[in-house]
């Protein structure tokens, strides 16, 4: 998981928000600014899942994806990632391979 420093606040989550550029998929939509260091923020609203445990669920195991295949040497920016309600379809198995490639096609992309 990210470390608090490492999460946005609100006011850098609505300038980045702003100027980021954005990445669409079929489960999320992935907004990439560059920055000198790593921040992400990911956002799992009342529709994508009711209950606050399994949105919770979900933003922990995306954190953690988004923590092992950002977190490496050179990789810097600011990376938001919004939900769509399709996201708790798919297994966790689905859901995690597809958010590793996508954000690898992200971080290839900038």
């Amino acid at each position: 998981m990210l470390q608090k420093s490492e999460r946005l606040t609100r006011t850098q989550f609505d300038h980045y928000f702003k100027i980021g550029k954005r990445f669409h998929f079929k489960h999320y939509t992935i907004t990439h600014s560059p920055a000198e260091s790593l921040h992400a923020s990911i956002v799992v609203g009342k529709k994508v899942a009711k209950k606050a445990v399994q949105r919770n669920t979900l933003r922990r195991r995306l954190y953690a994806q988004m923590y092992q295949h950002v977190k490496k040497p050179g990789h810097t920016g600011v990376f938001i990632v919004l939900t769509k309600p399709s996201v708790a379809h798919p297994t966790r198995q689905e859901l995690l391979t597809t958010f590793a490639t996508d954000i690898a096609e992200v971080l290839k992309k900038t």
